[in-house]
């Protein structure tokens, strides 16, 4: 049982932490939640019938464990200070990058296009998993593609 665990962990480890990190916005944070979903899971291991079922399930535990963060008394409380490096994400310090372009879009459209692009569902699966409609996710990937396109026109602008 345990080396069964252990294979699922070093294979979606990584996954799961780009996930938390796409909505987090903070590596201590994602961490915190890859821990806190991959404990779930241990716990929860004989309910899981097949890989297919064990991937969606991993994905919406995240993203349940992502949404209590964010609306937990402690997150509530705390303040982050922007000038502290290490609550923000800064990828090999180049303005450019894709995921530091991404990281600036608001948090629900940051799960559509990381669960879209990096983990390839389809529409109707990342519904699935969202617990929302097709057109709503349709929707959300729009505009999602549309802010992200005008934070890149910034950039670039900004750049030249």
């Amino acid at each position: 049982m345990e080396d069964y665990f252990d294979k699922i962990y070093e294979k979606n480890k990584d996954d799961i932490f780009r996930l938390a990190l796409s909505y987090t916005n903070n590596y201590a944070d994602a961490e915190d939640i890859t821990i806190n979903t991959f404990t779930k899971l241990y716990k929860n291991i004989s309910k899981i019938t097949d890989e297919t079922h064990l991937r969606r399930w991993l994905l919406k535990v995240t993203i349940n464990e992502c949404k209590s963060l964010s609306v937990s008394y402690w997150k509530k409380k705390i303040l982050f200070f922007k000038d502290n490096e290490e609550n923000n994400i800064k990828v090999e310090n180049n303005e450019n990058n894709l995921l530091d372009c991404i990281s600036k879009l608001p948090k629900t459209d940051r799960i559509i296009i990381h669960l879209y692009y990096y983990e390839n569902y389809s529409i109707e699966e990342i519904a699935n998993i969202l617990n929302k409609s097709i057109s709503s996710i349709k929707t959300r990937l729009h505009r999602a593609r549309l802010n992200l396109k005008d934070i890149l026109k910034e950039v670039l602008d900004y750049d030249k």
